[in-house]
């Protein structure tokens, strides 16, 4: 019996995606502000204010928060009119994960002095990790049309539209960010994100490799090229990447996952085990690292580890339609058709469009006797395979439903 080939999870760009807002970093508030009016406003004749703000702006960098929390409100007990006091004390509480009050300080930042890029593009931000899309796009477009050239905001828009699945808008607003500050390696990369997702695969990679013109230490860059390397079905090129993406960021467990892709790719199936492992052991709870696994120990011809290994996969992800497929190829190769079958209609249930769920399901409900069920669901996968273009699974079951036919006769 032709089986469902368990194919590996795609390396997944949003799993170096979700700090994607913040990679350009916030604006911190630093003391030579944008424009006249600001200044006259942000910058107050009282030193005191002034010294206490500096002082805030020190402590965070060094990381202490609450100090420069404690900073920062002082400044402003002492000028209650310090728009950028506002702005920073909204970033050190947001850093502390109080973001409803930093919304609070940057929208008193924005009273104080409207024509304030900087605030706007902050609230966006902060709104943005709150999944308020719509009302973080609104922040960044006030943002830009106050400073079109404001290349923080029109990267950190294309990261809104992107999560909005808006490619064609987030390409616009990635060049644009590009054009006016051409040094920084992440839009790059986040441009070849967009680019990768419209199919349009050469023109990532380029865009990957010149991230990494621009800063050659950045993981995700390699990582991302290896991606589309592996996409590119150059599987030997993304282990290179994936090498180097892991040497750079040594705890991030996708790196290893999609080593192992590559690996896998490649035959090496007790290399792809070791990385499969070492995802997991740097993620437990990673779910695409188990099925992946699995789907090794299922090639290997261990059954038995791979059902485990699917059955973590489902018990992580309830809605992982590969893994319940995987697992009911592995209980039909235990002798279990009936736990099968009732995997198979689970993944179909999930994915109701993949032709060789149906496929195996058919084949596994024919050697059961259900044949009228069996050849509705084979009928199914002929008309998905045929929408494929696959001409020679249309034509094998074309053959196994005329001999199921002969047999009923």
């Amino acid at each position: 019996m032709l089986r469902n080939k368990n194919i590996l999870t795609a390396a997944i760009i949003c799993l170096y995606l979700s700090n994607a807002n913040t990679a350009f970093g916030r604006d911190t508030g630093i003391v030579s502000l944008k424009s006249q009016d600001s200044a006259q406003i942000a910058v107050p004749q009282n030193k005191k204010a002034v010294a206490n703000f500096e002082q805030g702006i020190n402590l965070q960098t060094q990381g202490d928060l609450k100090g420069a929390e404690a900073a920062f409100r002082k400044a402003i007990e002492l000028e209650p009119k310090f728009a950028q006091a506002y702005i920073a004390l909204g970033n050190t509480l947001d850093d502390q994960g109080k973001s409803q009050e930093a919304i609070a300080h940057y929208k008193k930042a924005i009273n104080l002095d409207p024509n304030d890029s900087e605030a706007y593009l902050n609230l966006g931000l902060t709104l943005a990790r709150l999944n308020q899309l719509e009302a973080a796009i609104a922040q960044y477009n006030k943002a830009i049309s106050l400073d079109p050239k404001y290349a923080k905001a029109h990267y950190n828009l294309g990261n809104a539209l992107y999560a909005q699945r808006k490619l064609v808008e987030a390409v616009s607003e990635y060049t644009t960010a590009i054009i006016l500050e051409p040094n920084y390696a992440p839009t790059y990369t986040r441009l070849g994100n967009a680019l990768y997702d419209q199919g349009k695969l050469a023109a990532a990679v380029a865009q990957y490799k010149k991230s990494i013109s621009f800063d050659p230490n950045y993981a995700d860059a390699h990582y991302y090229l290896g991606n589309a390397l592996y996409a590119q079905r150059k599987p030997t090129e993304a282990v290179a990447e994936y090498i180097l993406a892991i040497s750079l960021a040594p705890k991030n467990s996708a790196g290893y996952n999609a080593l192992g892709n590559a690996l896998y790719a490649q035959g090496k199936l007790e290399e792809a085990v070791v990385q499969y492992k070492q995802a997991i052991n740097f993620n437990p709870n990673y779910a695409d690292a188990h099925y992946n696994l699995a789907s090794a120990f299922y090639a290997q011809g261990k059954v038995a580890e791979a059902v485990i290994d699917y059955t973590e996969a489902i018990r992580l992800d309830p809605r992982h339609a590969q893994a319940y497929t995987g697992l009911a190829n592995a209980m039909d190769d235990q002798g279990k058709p009936q736990e099968a079958i009732a995997h198979y209609k689970k993944a179909i249930s999930l994915v109701p469009n993949d032709a060789f769920t149906y496929y195996n399901l058919g084949i596994t409900l024919g050697r059961e006797k259900q044949l009228e069920e069996a050849i509705f669901n084979l009928k199914k996968a002929r008309e998905l395979f045929k929408a494929e273009e696959d001409k020679e699974m249309v034509e094998r079951i074309d053959q196994l439903i005329q001999k199921i036919n002969t047999q009923t006769n």
